[in-house]
């Protein structure tokens, strides 16, 4: 038996109900985005581990602390990703010529593949989405949908930064010019010297 959908109006909810539907939806897309799935290609990835390969792929010799910055992560999350990615085969590393402190980040030609399948794969994905969405909505309202969806993701990323360096104070940590955190081993070294 076929259930019937609930027809959701925005514009109807009260703040806190406009709230709980963007946390669910965050929390929805985050489980979702930890789920493993066939690409098209050998193997099973995340989306996650996908679209950090793509960003790499896209960016040739990128490095772990510039691809944080453009993923929004944290250069600890990004770098566990990347290690997974390198024990796949997916990604090498190697130290930049003139700086050598500097590791760069290249997709192998595994991560390429895997980049050609994640790209066609989200093609068809999006395409599908959006024709439900245009049919349920207007093609203006998904239009607009997007333009806010930007809007909303600067907002994120900027309220992020400001919990990141708030949170610094509050350990008595000083915060790198990306807004890392230190981890807790290396907060109290910070403070002792």
């Amino acid at each position: 038996m076929e259930e019937k959908q609930e027809t959701v109006r925005g514009r109807s909810l009260s703040a806190y109900e406009r709230a709980d539907l963007l946390f669910d939806f965050a929390v929805a897309y985050a489980d979702n985005a930890n789920l493993t799935r066939s690409f098209g290609g050998e193997g099973e990835y995340s989306p996650t581990e996908v679209h950090m390969i793509a960003r790499i792929a896209e960016n040739p010799d990128i490095t772990v602390t510039e691809l944080a910055r453009r993923s929004n992560r944290t250069k600890g999350a990004v770098s566990q990703v990347v290690k997974r990615l390198e024990e796949k085969g997916l990604v090498e590393k190697r130290k930049a010529e003139v700086n050598c402190s500097r590791t760069l980040l290249r997709a192998t030609e595994a991560g390429l593949r895997l980049n050609q399948y994640h790209l066609e794969h989200y093609r068809k994905r999006i395409e599908v989405l959006e024709s439900a969405l245009e049919a349920r909505a207007g093609r203006e309202a998904l239009d607009q949908f997007y333009d806010v969806l930007a809007h909303l993701y600067e907002l994120m990323k900027i309220r992020r930064q400001q919990l990141l360096r708030e949170k610094c104070l509050e350990c008595r940590s000083r915060c790198s010019e990306d807004g890392e955190v230190p981890p807790p081993e290396q907060q109290g070294e910070r403070e002792n010297v």
